[in-house]
């Protein structure tokens, strides 16, 4: 029998005492009715279930995967006025991935550093439920046990399904996934655009930091109403980030449909870089962040451009020049709409802006989501001759 037709006995078997018996119970009466023997209540609480077959309401669940990820620990009140904790890891099978949700004493193995990514465990006596979201989560309640590194378990059957949590500033075009944490440092609106087939597409774009850089995220599609809100200075796990070159050559991350991203417990965010002021003649390797005071040399051109994910954007061009040299400068989005003000002769300070290599091999400046761009003076205008 299919997998639908067994539950589908079970629902009639509840629905005809009219909903008296447990799930349990009618599954038992299903099972002898249909001549299945079934393990007693002993052996049922050592028998492993996978992660794709869980459903809610399912309890003395055992459960063995790898941990994809540990997150930190939150606290919360309780109507008592004492205070709660909770931590959650996501556990993978190789058939799905779900969260385990740790509570109140239990947290101290993430307090610890007992529990932590890559180790192979084994739940014990858990219980499924629905989150607010609608996901299934796995909690270990208060009869429930978590053995870390069973030593009956061949970890061969569990291969690492992501990458391991890496630092921002170790992050290169050259790698294929990756899984970070770290702070907002900007966050654009929801863009929503339409593909070349028709179909509608959002994304989100932010920037991350950690301490030892910042790189730009791209939130894609059902992702960017998963997270739901986000601003300045909240914390973000992403788990299994596509890496991609961005426009300006520097790594972005995108967060697909394969990828995990989710709000943390906010902690202390780390300094920005510091930004000195650089002359341009000085720009003379592709880095950043700096700080340029220059002049508008040339008339901004902008332009809309469709990117390769069919998001149209706009860019604009344009000269700078200070009294020591003269570079060409690429704005966008947002920063290309204010260019379209820029006369020539208005000085400037533009912060947060990189250098990078653009067409002939030429160094130029390239915007960020992060760049900010202050009107220093404008041109004096010339009184009309008579």
């Amino acid at each position: 029998m299919s997998r639908e037709d067994v539950l589908k006995k079970i629902y009639e078997k509840k629905r005809s005492a009219e909903d008296y018996f447990l799930d349990e119970v009618a599954a038992r009466i299903v099972a002898m009715e249909l001549g299945v023997e079934i393990q007693n209540e002993e052996e049922t609480s050592k028998a492993e279930i996978t992660i794709k077959n869980l459903v809610s309401g399912l309890n003395d669940v055992t459960i063995v995967g790898r941990v994809v990820a540990v997150y930190p620990v939150q606290t919360f009140p309780r109507s008592d006025m004492t205070q709660g904790k909770v931590s959650r890891a996501l556990l993978t099978d190789g058939t799905d991935t779900i969260k385990l949700v740790l509570w109140d004493d239990q947290v101290e193995l993430v307090e610890t550093g007992k529990l932590q990514q890559g180790q192979i465990v084994r739940v014990l006596h858990a219980y499924v439920r629905e989150s607010f979201d609608g996901k299934l989560e796995l909690h270990l309640g208060k009869k429930g046990e978590l053995e870390i590194a069973p030593q009956d378990v061949d970890e061969k059957r569990f291969p690492h399904t992501v990458e391991p949590m890496e630092k921002i500033g170790q992050v290169t075009p050259e790698k294929k996934k990756t899984s970070v944490q770290g702070f907002v440092v900007s966050a654009s609106a929801v863009s929503e655009f339409t593909r070349k087939d028709g179909t509608s597409g959002k994304v989100r774009r932010l920037r991350l930091r950690d301490e030892t850089g910042d790189i730009a995220v791209a939130i894609w599609n059902a992702k960017v109403d998963e997270l739901g809100t986000i601003g300045e200075g909240d914390r973000l796990s992403i788990i299994n980030a596509r890496i991609k070159a961005g426009l300006d050559g520097r790594p972005e991350l995108h967060v697909e449909n394969s990828s995990q991203i989710e709000k943390t417990v906010a902690q202390a965010a780390p300094p920005a870089p510091t930004e000195a002021l650089r002359k341009i003649a000085d720009l003379k390797t592709e880095g950043g962040p700096f700080t340029i005071e220059a002049t508008v040399a040339s008339a901004p051109a902008v332009r809309e451009i469709t990117t390769s994910q069919g998001e149209k954007v706009l860019l604009a061009t344009l000269d700078l020049a200070d009294e020591t040299a003269k570079i060409g400068a690429t704005l966008w989005r947002k920063h290309a709409e204010l260019a379209r003000d820029l006369a020539l002769g208005t000085r400037i300070k533009i912060k947060t802006v990189y250098v990078k290599k653009g067409f002939s091999n030429l160094l130029e400046l390239v915007s960020r989501s992060s760049t900010t761009i202050e009107v220093i003076s404008k041109p004096e205008t010339l009184p009309a001759e008579n």
